[in-house]
This record gives structure tokens, sequence and C-alpha cells, in this order.
């Protein structure tokens, strides 16, 4: 019984990125549709968004290296050298992927080269993050460096925003710090931040605050013009 309780109190809260990014994927989702309207899901991992893209012409690709489970990928390459012709995809969707690139500035290039004028890539990386995916980790990314990136790889910035809030970022910095007390064995503090990630990923999912701290995560959206 106690063994629950402690369960319980210690229970991670809501992933509120991860709902963040589902929701901002489903907007991506709506910029097309039929067979024509062709969309490139780059990094893709285990594809998690894909039954929101069925009504398009969805392909994925990963480099394929690390350690996880992948979803069938359409090609295991370099994005930073994708084989495909110039002006390809409609689309380019990257979720939490730039920052285990060495070089960000030749896959945006590239990014810029595959989609058609017109097209836009839709991206987010990191602000705030432990470190991940060792040692295919390598930067993180304030707003500055997004459009600094962006412009020299071709695009217009369409928008530059915060994924999850304030809140959210609160949330993550007290579920990693009640996961480091527990592995100190230090079960009263592990429990208080514990319970107070949980009232702010609960807050985070009510009101999105982005006038206040940092964002944990940028989202971008860039045009090819």
């Amino acid at each position: 019984m106690l063994a629950n309780v402690k369960r319980r109190l210690l229970a991670a809260p809501p992933n509120t990125s991860r709902l963040r990014l589902r929701a901002w994927a489903e907007e991506a989702a709506q910029l097309g549709a039929g067979p024509d309207f062709r969309v490139l899901d780059a990094g893709a991992g285990d594809a998690p968004y894909r039954d929101l893209f069925a009504h398009v012409r969805y392909e994925t690709a990963d480099f394929g290296e690390i350690d996880k489970e992948y979803a069938h990928l359409d090609y295991v390459c370099d994005l930073a050298s994708l084989p495909v012709p110039d002006g390809t995809y409609d689309l380019v969707f990257s979720s939490q992927v730039l920052e285990h690139m060495p070089d960000p500035l030749a896959v945006l290039r590239e990014f810029n080269r595959v989609l058609k004028a017109g097209g836009e890539a839709w991206l987010s990386a990191p602000l705030f993050y432990q470190e991940h995916e060792q040692p295919y980790d390598f930067f993180r990314y304030t707003q500055f460096a997004w459009r600094h990136l962006a412009e020299k790889a071709g695009f217009k910035v369409v928008d530059i925003d915060w994924l999850e809030g304030y809140w959210g970022t609160l949330a993550y910095q007290l579920q990693t710090a009640s996961t480091a007390m527990r592995t100190k064995g230090r079960s009263a503090e592990a429990v208080a931040f514990a319970a107070m990630a949980r009232v702010f990923a609960r807050r985070e999912l009510a009101e999105r605050v982005t006038d206040a701290g940092m964002c944990k995560n940028y989202r971008v959206r860039l045009a090819k013009p």
C-alpha cells in the first residue's frame, strides 16, 4: 500500500511539450489536402504525427543511428543531403530535431532546396532541455539564432513563438529536480518537487503564459520565397 502511495506522489506530470507539439502538428496538417500535397517529416523517428497527415502524401526521413525505435522510413539519410529533387515538397515538418544536427545551417538550406516556391518549413527545437540522445546533441536555439539561421538559409520568417509557456518550463524543471532527488535517496524533496511539477503542468494546460520567464522550446514557421 505504501509503495502505491509513493508511486502516486512521485507520478510524472503530463508532458505539456508533447501535447503542445501535437496541437501544432494538427495546425500544420491543415495546410493542404490530397495526394499532390507532399509533406516531409524530417527527423521523423517513430513518426508520431503520421496519422495527422493521412490526407496528404506523407514521407519520412531520418538518419536512423540512435538506439531507439523508428517507424518505417522512406529515406534513411543525412538531413543535409536528402535524396530528392529540388522543389519536391509543399511542407517540411521537423519537430525537436535541429539540436541533433552538427551543421544546422546546412540542414536548413537543404530544407529550402527541397521545398517548392511558397512552401513552408515548420520546425521546433529546445532552448532549455537536458542533454539527450548522446552524443548527437549539439545546440540549443534562441529566437535570434532561429532568425539568423533562417535568413542565411534563404527563408522568410513567418513566425517565431514559444511552444509552451513559462508554466510548462517550470513543470519540466521541477520534474527534473524530482528525478535528481530520487537518485540521491532524498524522497521528501522528490515528492515535493513532483507535486509542484504536476501543479505547474496543469497551469500550463489551462494558461499558456508567454510574457514572463523563458520558454522550453521555440516553434518556427518559415516560408520559401
